[in-house]
């Protein structure tokens, strides 16, 4: 049986992260792109700058009548990704911003991830307010709204 279609979204989420890298275009070259979250301090410092995408919350409803049409739910997906930055000197707040600018240009401009969704629309962006030493960390949101058909399951 084929992945859902909220699986393939997050492979492709996957995919969009991996691809930030300075030679495709981007500000920063990620090191680490994974689905299993770390405390900023348990990260290898060849590992970072480190993005933790993780899929959450979702809301579902009917889009279409089941007869009518193949994709007949339409469900919003919230899509948190964790983003840690490290700088030795204590000036991380160009090295967040301009990561915060990769993954939403990543998440918004990705083929892979258009082809699968009806829009991206970003939500949310919180950060640690600077109480890290040589770490900022900040929380990025985007709402997936993606439809599919209720006899495979989203």
């Amino acid at each position: 049986m084929a992945d859902s279609v909220r699986h393939q979204i997050m492979d492709a989420v996957i995919a969009a992260l991996n691809g930030i890298t300075t030679a495709s275009g981007y500000q920063t070259d990620v090191a680490l792109v994974s689905e299993q979250v770390m405390s900023y301090d348990q990260i290898p410092p060849k590992h970072l700058p480190a993005l933790f995408p993780i899929d959450t919350n979702e809301d579902r409803q009917w889009f279409a009548l089941a007869e009518q049409s193949e994709n007949d739910i339409q469900a919003e997906l919230d899509i948190l990704i964790t983003a840690v930055v490290y700088d030795k000197q204590n000036v991380t707040r160009l090295k967040r911003t301009n990561l915060l600018r990769d993954v939403e240009k990543a998440l918004l401009n990705d083929a892979d991830l258009k082809a699968l969704i009806l829009y991206a629309e970003p939500q949310r962006v919180e950060t640690d307010e600077g109480n890290i030493p040589d770490f900022s960390i900040f929380d990025y949101t985007i709402r997936i709204t993606y439809t599919y058909d209720s006899a495979n399951g989203g």
